[in-house]
């Protein structure tokens, strides 16, 4: 279970750093500064690998988690690199990183 909190804190982190570069952003802005574009992905990509390594027990414990639509998130931004719908990637950090965020919040520990 250490290993796994860790790949949760992994994942959370990247999701509060996203919300921090985005929260002062509108979806235009975003679609026109590649640089943050570029941060957010490599964002998600940290997640969904993180998330990849957690074990199948937690994943089952955690079930209110979309870990299958994590990976499909990750396997769209890898495979899909040159072709990646930044409506998408938007949707994903206003619609789905704040739910995830605070399910994460419930189980990794407060640093200290």
């Amino acid at each position: 279970m250490q290993r796994d909190l860790h790949f949760l804190l992994d994942m959370l982190q990247s999701a509060e750093l996203i919300i921090t570069y985005t929260e002062q952003c509108s979806e235009s802005e975003f679609a026109n500064d590649i640089q943050l574009q570029d941060a957010v992905i490599r964002r998600i990509l940290v997640i969904a690998e993180a998330a990849r390594r957690v074990s199948d027990t937690t994943r089952q414990a955690l079930s209110t988690i979309a870990w299958p639509e994590i990976n499909g998130m990750r396997n769209r931004l890898v495979h899909g690199y040159d072709d990646i719908d930044l409506s998408v990637v938007w949707n994903v950090v206003q619609s789905e990183i704040p739910p995830l965020i605070a399910e994460l919040r419930l189980h990794v520990p407060p640093e200290k």
